[in-house]
């Protein structure tokens, strides 16, 4: 089958894509996150865990307790103060689930259990996160 100057184009313009993506900063940062989500059958659910690394548009979290692929979430992760002494600074995020790892997902290591989730992240002063956390219910 002989391929068309459109079908060229448009594998080119699906392969940038994919690479555009996978060009986004990522940092290796290990910080307490909360997280809540809604499964499809049951009510709320929320866990803890530790990030692994995170960007603009996305988090990996280490935890035992994984929403399933999909799931619609909401994260909270404290960042640190900086030495300079000033607060440290809170993001509150809302996405999906990408990628769920169950424990010893990998057969060169036993890995921890995490997940991965795009996220989208808005930033808050640490005072308004406390408040939030410490709200009565």
């Amino acid at each position: 089958m002989k391929s068309t100057g459109a079908q060229v184009v448009k594998t080119v313009s699906s392969c940038l894509r994919s690479a555009e993506l996978r060009r986004v900063n990522r940092y290796r940062l290990g910080v307490p996150v909360l997280f809540s989500w809604a499964p499809e059958a049951g009510s709320s659910r929320s866990a803890e865990g530790l990030t692994r690394d995170m960007s603009i548009s996305g988090v990996y979290i280490h935890t035992e307790v994984c929403p399933e692929l999909g799931a619609r979430i909401q994260v909270d992760v404290m960042l640190p103060r900086l030495k300079n002494g000033n607060a440290g600074m809170h993001l509150y995020g809302e996405g999906s689930v990408l990628r769920v790892e169950p424990k010893g997902h990998t057969s060169t290591k036993p890995a921890r259990p995490g997940f991965a989730a795009s996220v989208q992240f808005f930033p808050q002063p640490s005072e308004l996160a406390l408040l939030r956390v410490n709200r009565p219910c």
